[in-house]
């Protein structure tokens, strides 16, 4: 099927009730980069990869394509909502027009605190990055870690403060670097192995008193936490040409990328290990270790130079989205002050209100939460609900019927099954990460932290929206039936 028009993606936006006024500059290429950079493969690889070897020993790599098999299932749902809701604020959109205005709140709230705890999580790679570039000069702390995790969510700020043009190609170039670097660094390993491929298949001891069901459900969590995400193409909707496709082909690339190019470096890394025994016990350690033992300090530097470029794109894209979440819950009145939150810059057409506001809330766990790790233990849970909310909303829906009209990108008679298969995953991977464990759900208090989390963003927003409720403007009208869309009575 033909493109739409440029002009076209204005006129479709008109039908939701909503006049265009962010600059449509992005692509294909550049909205999967952004979904790409928000997963980060070499800020997952730097923090997760020593805990997934750890616990599952060399055979965590097959979690990868298992997960990534499932997830892409479920980024085939979301690259069909994001053909029919083409709106800034991507799976809050989606579940406003699904399931109603309280749905879209919850769903929003819910996805808007799991990726501000992203920023922190990014901030951690950076101190151990520039820890590692510069050993004798900066230590790593948890002093330090929060110091330059502020530092870089200023820096962020100002960079997204430009404009979306110049952002996108600072994060493409970025990310097509960190790309680079990750499969080069990967080939050029395979010229200095140390273990036969039969490596993969082993358990490292992980199973040796019981089934290695146990540590392969650790891994499955662990792994998620690289591979989600790459619905935040379709958060930049309303800034991409040709809205109705592109940022549905962008959210496939983003995950079918991210897991390919993980794959990749983590095959060749573990060939590389010169004592699998050792090696699970490095931890963070293990990537520097490797890169070390093979191409000496001088190579290790260089990949941590490109890592410090890659995590960057990490956290502009994340500091992106946080923004472009808020503002289209902002323009639905869903977030006090919405009215201040949407006045753009005359000169960079950006919601710099916002912005400051966005990267204000992503310093707040550091001032809460000193230890960063826990912080990341509770990100893809947090994100899981939005997930399983939305996919929920959209079972019921196509039960009656939806989608009632064409849309560019489709599933046709596959999205029934396709919709019950990524319920089912949704639920099993939410239920494993919120099993109480030390590796995904310490405890922080008396309960496990993510439960804390959930518990108290649930008493907090249903005190603001109920509270609000008599306050928030109309239903906007879903183009799906002309009417409005379901109310949060229904």
């Amino acid at each position: 099927m033909s493109l739409q028009s440029p002009s076209s993606d204005d006129a479709y936006l008109r039908e939701f009730g909503v006049e265009p006024r962010l600059k449509r500059v992005l692509g294909f290429f550049t909205g999967s980069l952004f979904a790409i950079a928000f997963q980060g493969p070499t800020t997952g690889a730097l923090l997760i990869t020593g805990a997934t070897l750890a616990f599952g020993g060399p055979a965590f790599i097959w979690a990868i394509p298992l997960v990534f098999l499932f997830q892409f299932i479920v980024a085939l749902n979301w690259a069909e909502l994001s053909s029919h809701y083409p709106l800034t604020g991507g799976i809050y959109q989606w579940a406003k027009y699904l399931g109603g205005e309280a749905l879209g709140w919850f769903t929003g709230l819910f996805y808007l605190v799991a990726i501000i705890l992203v920023m922190p999580a990014v901030g951690l790679v950076v101190s151990i990055v520039l820890s590692g570039l510069f050993p004798s000069a900066i230590k790593f702390t948890t002093t330090t870690q929060v110091v330059i995790s502020l530092l870089a969510i200023v820096v962020t700020a100002i960079i997204i403060s430009t404009s979306v043009r110049l952002v996108a190609l600072i994060n493409s170039v970025g990310v097509v670097l960190e790309l680079a670097v990750l499969v080069v660094v990967a080939f050029l390993l395979l010229f200095h192995t140390h273990q036969s491929i039969s490596v993969l298949g082993s358990t490292g001891g992980t199973a040796a008193h019981s089934s290695y069901l146990w540590p392969f459900l650790v891994v499955v969590a662990l792994v998620l936490t690289q591979i989600v995400g790459f619905e935040t193409a379709g958060a930049f909707a309303e800034e991409t040409r040709h809205s109705r496709i592109r940022p549905s082909q962008a959210i496939l690339a983003g995950c079918a990328g991210t897991a390919l190019v993980l794959f990749i470096f983590d095959f060749c890394l573990l060939l590389a290990l010169p004592n699998v025994g050792n090696a699970m016990k490095e931890g963070e350690e293990l990537i520097p270790g490797v890169l070390t033992e093979a191409f000496g300090s001088a190579g290790q530097k260089i990949f941590l130079a490109g890592a410090l470029i890659a995590v960057m794109s990490t956290a502009i894209a994340t500091l992106a989205a946080i923004v472009r979440t808020m503002y289209g819950m902002a323009r639905d009145g869903q977030l006090p002050g919405s009215a201040a939150l949407l006045r753009l810059s005359p000169r960079t057409n950006e919601p710099v209100t916002i912005i400051v506001v966005a990267a204000i809330l992503s310093m707040v766990p550091l001032l809460v939460v000193k230890k960063i790790p826990v912080i990341i233990a509770a990100i893809t849970a947090l994100i899981l609900v939005p997930y399983l909310l939305v996919l929920g909303a959209l079972l019921l829906r196509r039960l009656r019927g939806w989608p009632a009209r064409e849309s560019l990108f489709r599933l046709g008679r596959w999205g029934l099954p396709l919709t019950v298969v990524g319920i089912v995953w949704v639920v099993l991977v939410l239920l494993d990460a919120l099993w109480p464990r030390a590796a995904t759900n310490p405890h922080l208090g008396p309960f496990p932290i993510i439960e804390e989390f959930g518990v108290a963003l649930l008493v907090l927003g249903g005190l603001w929206w109920y509270g609000a409720r008599r306050r928030r403007p109309a239903a906007p009208l879903d183009p799906e039936s002309g009417a409005p869309a379901p109310s949060s009575a229904a």
